[in-house]
């Protein structure tokens, strides 16, 4: 099913400064299942983080967000198309119960090639208040939003697909998903950006706890042909959402050379 569009012609655009306050990732992990963990302050209710390419290579990461030893209330897998090139990254807002003191988790795959360059920051009560208030905003306003409702996960075909088309102007886009209006359960998606027909170029494996926790994120979509496509992974009665898609950052000039862009490259092997 194709979202509807509306153009973004009155869209506010919100700067990397205004969200991120010149933050970048330089803290360097090997491949090979290397793991790092940041416990988060007992005052923290958000955590921002940032997954980038060291070296030209695709990224291959896993972060989880854990209260206690036994509960994972976080999953992400984010992985990058093999002709990647490094050019890729990832920057994401993720908000939690306050008071809850979780502990953040950041790896590497198997694969030792594939080295990561990450960056965790936990930002004061006031950054966190006005991160909230931008990225609430963006979800209401944005100008493609839809549900996406589960179904049979017997077959691993999973609920709704949806699927929106990226403005060529968007360089930069923001994709925010949140159970708070449609059940309030936790939910698990994953979640395609695409060039071209069938030729995802990054993959958000994602499971949130709910309603308390919504997640944001940023990617880069330079360029034609860009769509982003998802659907949810839970059972019929347990897996309702809402995604919405927006541009970030300044819009780029109509380009009326902007074609259908050919390309390949899997990224949707399990994570090892």
């Amino acid at each position: 099913m194709m979202a509807n569009v509306d153009g973004p012609e009155n869209w506010v655009p919100v700067d990397e400064e205004t969200l991120w306050g010149g933050k970048t990732a330089t803290e360097r992990i090997e491949g090979g299942q290397t793991l790092k963990t940041f416990k988060m302050p007992l005052y923290a209710e958000r955590v921002q983080y940032m997954l980038m390419s060291p070296s030209n290579r695709p990224i291959r990461a896993k972060v989880e967000l854990w209260i206690g030893p036994q509960r994972c209330v976080h999953e992400h897998i984010y992985t990058t198309s093999a002709m990647d090139n490094g050019q890729f990254g990832l920057k994401v807002n993720l908000k939690f119960k306050k008071g809850v003191e979780p502990v953040l988790k950041v790896m590497t795959d198997s694969t030792s090639e594939f080295p990561l360059l990450y960056g965790v920051f936990v930002p004061s009560p006031e950054e966190s208040a006005k991160i909230d208030q931008i990225t609430t905003d963006m979800f209401y306003n944005a100008p493609m939003k839809e549900k996406v409702q589960g179904g049979s996960t017997i077959d691993n075909k999973g609920g709704a697909i949806r699927t929106f088309n990226i403005d060529n102007t968007w360089e930069k886009t923001q994709i925010m998903v949140w159970s708070k209006d449609v059940g309030k359960k936790s939910f698990k998606t994953n979640i395609e950006i695409l060039q071209g027909p069938n030729n995802p170029k990054q993959f958000l494996n994602l499971r949130c706890g709910g309603s308390t926790q919504p997640f944001h994120c940023v990617i880069d979509t330079p360029g034609a042909g860009w769509m982003v496509r998802c659907n949810s992974k839970k059972y019929l009665e347990d897996g309702l959402f809402e995604i919405a898609c927006a541009p970030f950052g300044q819009l780029a000039p109509e380009d009326p050379m902007d074609g259908v862009v050919m390309g390949g490259g899997d990224v949707s092997r399990p994570f090892m």
